[in-house]
C-alpha cells in the first residue's frame, strides 16, 4: 500500500523496483512489452514507460513502492498522453523539443488550463460563509485511526519463516496474550528498520485501496492483517479510532476560502480526468501491475 504511515526512508524499495524494470526493459522487445494501461485506440503505457517517467518526476517515486501507488502513476501519465493528444487536436503549439515528448507535463498543464474554467477564491468573509453552507463535503474532516504498524519485505524470513506466516503465527500469539504487538514491532524492526515499526499516531484515512478500507471498517483494539500489497506485507493494530464529522464555521473561517479554491482545483481536475479517460478508453491492467511485484493482487 502507499506508505502514508512512515517517514520516507524509500531507498531500498526504490532501487528494488527500478532493478525489477530495468531487467523488464532489457530482456523483452519494447514493442511486446505487456502494457500496464491500455487507451481504446491501442497504444499502451508499459513497465519501461513508468521507468523513463520515474527518473523524469523524482516527486512521485515514492509512489511507486506498490501496487495501488503504480496505478496512481500510471493515471498521471494516461491524464498527461491525452492531455497531450487534447492539445494536438486543438492545435496547441509545441516546442520543438519536446514534439516527440509522449508524457509532456508541462504542455499537458498549458492544455488543461484551456479546458477547464478558472477557479477563484471567495472574495470576501460573505462569500466564504456561503460556500461553506452549500459545500459541507468541502469541510469535512475524514475519518482518523491511531496505528501500530508492523511492516516486513514479502520476500523476508524472520526466524527461518517466512514474513507473512511469522506474522500471521504473532498475531495467533497477541490473541492469545503470549506476546505484545510492542514486543513483535521490536523483533520486526531487527529485519527491517527502512520504515518505523509500531506507533504511527494519528493517521488520516483520506485515500483509500484494499488495505485502507479493511483499516477503515476495523474497530478499535482489532488486528489488521497480515495483509501483502505490493512488495510488503504488513500488520495492523488499530489504537484508536474516530469517525469522521464536518466542520463549524468557527473552526475554518479563516481558511474556508483558501479551501473553497482547493476544493475547485481538485473536482475541476477530477471532472476533467474523467471526461478523458472515457474518450480516450482508459484501461489499467491490474495483472500485469502484479507481475512488477512478482506476485498475485493483496490478501483482502
Amino acid at each position: 500500500m502507499r506508505n502514508r504511515f512512515g517517514n520516507s526512508r524509500r531507498a531500498l524499495a526504490l532501487l528494488a523496483l527500478a532493478g525489477l524494470w530495468a531487467v523488464s526493459a532489457a530482456a523483452a522487445d519494447p514493442a511486446a512489452e505487456p502494457g500496464l494501461l491500455r487507451f481504446s485506440g491501442g497504444e499502451t503505457i508499459t513497465a519501461s514507460d513508468l521507468s523513463r517517467y520515474l527518473d523524469q518526476r523524482i516527486d512521485l517515486r515514492g509512489r511507486a513502492r506498490d501496487r495501488w501507488g503504480v496505478q496512481r502513476v500510471l493515471r498521471e501519465m494516461a491524464l498527461a498522453r491525452a492531455l497531450v493528444w487534447e492539445g494536438e487536436r486543438m492545435g496547441e503549439p509545441r516546442l520543438s523539443a519536446e514534439a516527440s515528448e509522449r508524457f509532456d507535463d508541462a504542455y499537458a498543464l498549458a492544455v488543461s488550463k484551456k479546458l477547464s474554467p478558472p477557479c477563484e477564491a471567495p472574495a470576501d468573509r460573505a462569500a466564504a460563509r456561503r460556500f461553506y453552507e452549500e459545500n459541507p463535503q468541502a469541510f469535512m474532516v475524514p475519518p482518523m485511526l491511531r496505528l501500530g504498524r508492523v511492516m516486513l519485505p514479502a520476500s523476508a524470513q524472520v526466524e527461518g519463516v517466512a514474513a507473512r506466516d511469522w506474522l500471521a503465527a504473532q498475531a495467533r500469539a497477541m490473541a492469545a496474550a503470549s506476546t505484545t504487538f510492542d514486543a513483535v514491532a521490536q523483533r520486526a524492526d531487527g529485519v527491517y528498520r527502512l520504515e518505523p515499526q509500531g506507533d504511527l499516531g494519528w493517521v488520516l484515512l483520506t485515500q483509500e485501496n484494499a488495505v485502507l478500507r479493511r483499516l477503515a471498517a476495523a474497530q478499535a483494539g482489532e488486528l489488521v492483517g497480515p495483509v501483502r500489497d505490493g512488495d510488503f506485507v504488513y500488520l495492523f493494530l488499530v489504537h484508536e479510532k474516530r469517525d469522521g464529522r464536518p466542520l463549524a464555521w468557527d473552526e475554518v473561517a479563516v481558511s474556508a476560502a483558501a479551501r473553497a479554491l482547493n476544493y475547485c482545483r481538485e473536482n475541476t481536475r477530477k471532472k476533467l480526468e474523467d471526461a478523458l479517460f472515457a474518450k480516450y478508453g482508459v484501461a489499467l491492467d491490474d495483472a500485469e501491475i502484479d507481475r512488477l511485484f512478482g506476485s498475485s493482487r493483496s490478501d483482502e
